[in-house]
């Protein structure tokens, strides 16, 4: 099988990155293509092309494109099972799977009212739309401070997406100015997870650190 991964830096697209890297560890290999966001990229014909709605992840399996975070996961674990990259009993693969959407259709919208306010407001409502997000997604990283608490992993014994997506949220969390120390055993979490090989190669390929707070 030949896989294929669009991604953007320090962006959603870490979390399939990371699951793609884990099933490389089984034997089946992938390659990818960086695409920049600030460059405007995603919105030129030649990625157009690949993915029509200029967004990343996108994963191209035997020319045949997956988008989205869940679905790419959901496909790649079915696909994959040997790489684990979500638990295998029902109940605990529902509890993970509910907070992986929930990261993905809740949080992360959310942050992207705090980043990109014009695209939800207008001019003369932009600040209040930033404002009102920033306090939503603070109270959200205060769920996930909760949800780690004395854990290693939100699944409880083994990595998946949704700590990936965690460690995205802490570093977002910092471009917005947002102390992530202010989340104690989130931020003990995150850093435990970072520091996991799968994680840190993929954080150096990618080229983001996990401190962003300055």
């Amino acid at each position: 099988m030949q896989l294929h991964l669009y991604y953007a830096p320090g962006t959603c697209s870490f979390v399939p990155h990371v699951a793609l890297e884990l099933i490389r560890e089984t034997g089946q290999d992938f390659t990818s293509t960086l695409i920049n966001l600030r460059n405007g990229e995603q919105l030129k014909p030649e990625y157009q092309a690949i993915n029509p709605r200029g967004q990343v992840p996108a994963l191209i399996v035997d020319g045949k494109l997956v988008t989205q975070v869940m679905a790419i996961i959901d496909f790649l674990n079915n696909q994959f099972p040997q790489a684990r990259l979500l638990p295998t009993e029902a109940m605990a693969r529902a509890e993970v799977l509910s907070t992986l959407a929930w990261m993905n259709n809740t949080v992360h919208p959310t942050f992207t009212r705090v980043f990109r306010p014009e695209r939800f407001a207008t001019e003369d409502s932009k600040a209040a739309v930033k404002e009102t997000a920033l306090e939503q997604f603070k109270s959200y990283l205060a769920e996930i401070d909760a949800l780690v608490k004395g854990k290693q992993f939100i699944a409880g014994n083994q990595l998946t997406g949704a700590d990936c997506y965690a460690l995205a949220f802490i570093r977002w969390a910092g471009l917005a100015r947002i102390n992530p120390q202010d989340y104690a055993n989130y931020w003990t979490y995150v850093q435990e997870i970072a520091a996991l090989p799968v994680i840190s190669r993929i954080m150096q390929k990618e080229g983001i650190e996990l401190v962003t707070y300055k």
